[in-house]
């Protein structure tokens, strides 16, 4: 063999030599890569364990987080209570208004029950025009030609009987233009407000003169009152009520510009001598729709505890 055979075929053996020693390194050197069915490189199937795995976290969700101070709503927590106890609320009658506002003072020997009773009962009895007070008239006198200027003791009677404050069986008709004068009539009068049960005071001073801070009238008295020198009628008439200041009132028959008419009057006024009923009866100014009480009055009045 020639010297240059020899070398090439040296030259042979060097490169194979180098190509193994290049064909281990790269077998194993280089990372085996596994395909989706798992084989390596050259077709065994492995299980690849990887250098490392990367866990990764998902797309965090962003939480709004208000940082302005929040406005709260105070709800407080009920404080525990002893059970409610509910009382129904009546309703007041006008009555019972009346006195709570001052128009009706409780006084006098009537209770609470008699003195609402007889301020209803008096109502009744408003007549506040001259053809009401003439049918009213006929109707308490139970006389068809009954006129309202002449019914004032047919009508104290009537209504003291409404209040129950008397009998029922006594006849109203029987105060008719009645005179304590007269011993028939007081005889009368009598029988009706019995000395047992009633106490009777005569006073002979003018009643526009008349000391009303001590010596009141009260709701529930009859009243007669004397005309006198000067007078031209005499008068009967029920108190129906005393207010918080001490003035009088009644339900009675009196003379207007309009003629004789039924209603609710002051009778008199402690803190004014010029007010009421009493006084206009005793001014000659007012002469003209009836003077009276010149020559005092008359109360019968209903004992305590009666």
């Amino acid at each position: 063999m020639r010297s240059t055979d020899l070398k090439y075929l040296g030259y042979g053996f060097g490169i194979g030599v180098l190509l193994a020693s290049l064909f281990l390194a790269v077998y194993f050197f280089t990372p085996q890569f596994s395909a989706s069915g798992g084989n390596s490189l050259f077709g065994v199937k492995s299980t690849p364990s990887p250098i490392f795995t990367l866990t990764s976290s998902p797309t965090p969700t962003t939480i709004a987080t208000n940082t302005a101070t929040p406005t709260h709503t105070f709800t407080p927590s009920p404080t525990p209570s002893p059970t409610a106890t509910f009382t129904a609320t009546a309703t007041l009658t006008e009555s019972e208004m009346r006195i709570a506002n001052g128009e009706i003072a409780i006084t006098g020997p009537l209770t609470r029950e008699q003195q609402i009773k007889l301020y209803e009962a008096s109502l009744f009895f408003l007549a506040p025009t001259y053809e009401q007070s003439k049918q009213m008239s006929v109707f308490i006198n139970k006389a068809r030609f009954s006129d309202p200027s002449t019914t004032c003791g047919p009508l104290s009677i009537a209504i003291l009987q409404k209040a129950g404050l008397l009998s029922a069986d006594f006849v109203a008709h029987d105060f008719f233009l009645i005179n304590p004068d007269l011993g028939k009539d007081r005889a009368v009068i009598e029988s009706m407000f019995p000395k047992e049960k009633y106490s009777d005071t005569r006073y002979k001073v003018r009643i526009d003169q008349a000391d009303w801070g001590t010596n009141p009238l009260m709701p529930g008295d009859f009243v007669y009152i004397y005309a006198g020198t000067g007078g031209n009628f005499e008068h009967m008439l029920i108190v129906n009520r005393i207010d918080s200041q001490g003035r009088a009132y009644s339900v009675n028959n009196y003379n207007t510009q309009q003629g004789f008419i039924i209603n609710e009057a002051l009778l008199y006024d402690p803190a004014d001598s010029n007010a009421g009923l009493f006084s206009q009866w005793t001014e000659k100014q007012f002469a003209k729709l009836g003077s009276t009480g010149y020559a005092g009055f008359e109360v019968w009045r209903l004992k305590e505890n009666q």
